[in-house]
């Protein structure tokens, strides 16, 4: 076995109390994305969500949690 450890990921998708979430190891709860805590979702929308917080900065920009663009961006 190696002697590096595992790396394991920032966010990851997994059911909440209602609905799907992104949760954030680092914040140690829902994931933010601007303004927007992405809980209390569909799958679809938290796997969304993850994609958009585990790419670029420049993804998230102007970005809400349903895909649309994000008004308050502008």
């Amino acid at each position: 076995m190696s002697d590096r450890a595992l790396v394991q990921s920032r966010f990851l998708v997994r059911m909440g109390g209602v609905g799907w979430m992104v949760y954030d190891r680092e914040r140690k709860g829902p994931a933010l994305i601007g303004i927007d805590v992405a809980a209390n979702l569909t799958k679809e929308q938290a796997e969304r969500a993850y994609r958009i917080v585990s790419g670029s900065a420049e993804e998230l920009k102007g970005r809400s949690l349903n895909g649309l663009p994000d008004l308050r961006a502008s």
